[in-house]
């Protein structure tokens, strides 16, 4: 017999989505790819944790904002934590509305988690600075 508080992994439609490294286009990337795969999945909400996130470069603000936008316009409820200062300030520099996207972490209970992580190659830092 299943545990009443049992969930089949179809009916889990909110999804914590946690960035671990650096913001860069390529994670931003791989970040927007599981944002359209999770939406055609029938994802109703959708919660991006950036704490673990160490950098941000501008290219990979613009697209994961770009991704959570669609998100949002094919009827996802998108909300984001920016976590530490350092993250807070680069989403403030990009011209992204953070104050209108914070929110805190759902109930692991009935969620489904994934983990992107990327961390630069240091030589790869320096060419772009």
């Amino acid at each position: 017999m299943t545990s009443p508080n049992a969930f089949a992994l179809s009916d889990r439609c909110v999804v914590v989505v946690d960035l671990i490294g650096d913001l860069d286009a390529t994670l931003a990337s791989t970040f927007a790819d599981t944002m359209r795969s999770l939406v055609a999945d029938g994802a109703t909400q959708i919660f991006v944790n950036a704490r673990h996130a160490a950098t941000a470069s501008f290219d990979g603000l613009t697209t994961l904002d770009a991704a959570c936008v669609t998100a949002r316009d094919a009827g996802t409820t998108v909300t984001l934590d920016p976590g530490n200062r350092r993250m807070r300030a680069a989403f403030a520099s990009a011209s992204l509305a953070v104050e209108k996207r914070l929110g805190t972490a759902p109930h692991p209970r009935g969620t489904r988690h994934f983990m992107i992580a990327r961390h630069a190659d240091p030589r790869d830092l320096a060419r772009t600075a």
